[in-house]
């Protein structure tokens, strides 16, 4: 299991995540539309809306956006509600249009799920849905495919859970080593969603430089402004010579 860690910048906590916490349990939810994990975590980061949450899971990875002492606008139950102060938010991504990426998408979402429980010593009580809090019904396509299915999926992993966590360093902000800069050649250069780099999100002008979190699966990952404005979206770009 891979574990990708995005740090929110602090100037967005007045936004994303304003309340220190201590966390009390997880709170899963299906994103409802087809977005990669790093896609999800890089608009929610990148956007100021007040809606956050703290990691999203795909078929291939775990990322991790927001950090689990602060709180998350997740649950819909207000700003003093108990799924929005003291739970982990965790959103399981391609739920739209469902099939085999977002079985996958579950299933390692499950194994995550049981290594947090871990992690923090707590029960299959603790995993909790949406749906409890404000009534919403999410995570919709998991229900609909059985609750208890997917706890099941949990506690199996519980008891069988061997697989060694692949963290990547902690990034941006508040990790124990500095971000580096990005400083783009003579051309554009274009900033993918997935260090597949085969989905466009925008691009570089030639000499623009950005904070970089270093080299990742062979690709130069990013966080730049867009169009100028003080928003930001995580990106990979192809050319590794731009990392100073």
């Amino acid at each position: 299991m891979q574990i990708t860690k995005v740090t929110c910048p602090t100037s967005k906590y007045s936004i994303k995540c304003p309340y220190e916490m201590t966390p009390e349990f997880l709170i899963i939810h299906n994103t409802a539309n087809d977005a990669s994990a790093m896609a999800e975590i890089s608009y929610m980061i990148g956007n100021n809306n007040k809606t956050s949450f703290h990691v999203a899971v795909d078929n291939e990875r775990v990322v991790e956006g927001l950090p689990f002492n602060r709180n998350s606008w997740n649950a819909g139950d207000g700003g003093n509600g108990k799924g929005n102060r003291k739970g982990i938010s965790i959103e399981i991504c391609y739920s739209k249009s469902g099939g085999e990426r977002f079985e996958e998408a579950e299933n390692l979402c499950a194994s995550y799920v049981a290594y947090l429980l871990k992690q923090y010593g707590w029960g299959i009580e603790k995993v909790t849905k949406h749906q409890d809090y404000s009534g919403k019904y999410c995570p919709h396509r998991t229900l609909d495919m059985g609750w208890e299915r997917f706890l099941n999926k949990i506690r199996e992993h519980l008891e069988i859970q061997t697989t060694p966590v692949e963290e990547i360093k902690d990034e941006g902000s508040g990790g124990d080593e500095p971000v580096r800069r990005y400083v783009n050649g003579s051309t554009p250069e274009n900033c993918y969603s997935n260090w597949q780099c085969t989905n466009k999100i925008g691009s570089l002008n030639p000499r623009e430089s950005c904070d970089c979190f270093g080299e990742f699966k062979g690709r130069a990952m990013i966080r730049y402004k867009v169009d100028g404005k003080d928003d930001y979206k995580i990106a990979f770009c192809k050319w590794l010579g731009g990392i100073k």
